[in-house]
């Protein structure tokens, strides 16, 4: 590296770590949040492409999952928007289980069929979610095991609060 004399010094900044590459070196909470990315972009996509669900769920739940998602796909229907997913706990982490809860936040989503815009009950998109993940090792790539969502009653701000 070559500095010249009177050139200001470079100060890094300082940066949230982007996730890493490896999935078997993600958090739980980096999985779950690829594993979002993944569904609401085949949504976005009309469901014609499941093979994520491979790629984020335990067997049993990705034959689940491609099944539900081919429904949605015949439906013609088309979902896009925004999810945000907050107030990450972790209630349970050891070396091959971990369980986190979540804010999934879905009220930025926007549903179309047939190219024509459909109403869906965006109230109810925002509740507290809660997956179960396993490995067979630390060197294996966390896998969604359950997924769960606590009833509608139950909210992100009474949920995650104190």
């Amino acid at each position: 590296m070559c500095i010249r004399a009177g050139a200001p010094p470079t100060t890094a900044t300082s940066q949230e770590a982007p996730p890493t590459a490896d999935p078997a070196d993600a958090t739980p909470q980096e999985r779950v949040e690829a594993y979002f990315e993944a569904s609401d972009a085949a949504a976005a996509d009309g469901w014609k492409d499941t093979s994520y669900a491979d790629d984020f769920l335990i067997p049993e739940l990705a034959e689940k999952q491609k099944t539900d998602d081919a429904d949605r796909a015949e439906s013609g229907a088309v979902i896009t928007g925004e999810r945000k997913l907050t107030n990450w706990t972790v209630t349970e982490e050891e070396d091959t289980t971990a369980t986190v809860e979540f804010c999934d936040d879905g009220t930025g989503f926007e549903a179309t069929k047939d190219g024509k815009p459909v109403e869906i009950n965006n109230a109810s998109l925002k509740v507290v979610g809660q997956f179960k993940l396993v490995r067979e090792s630390s060197s294996e790539p966390w896998m969604i095991q359950q997924k769960g969502y606590y009833d509608e009653e139950t909210t992100c701000d009474a949920h995650f609060a104190g």
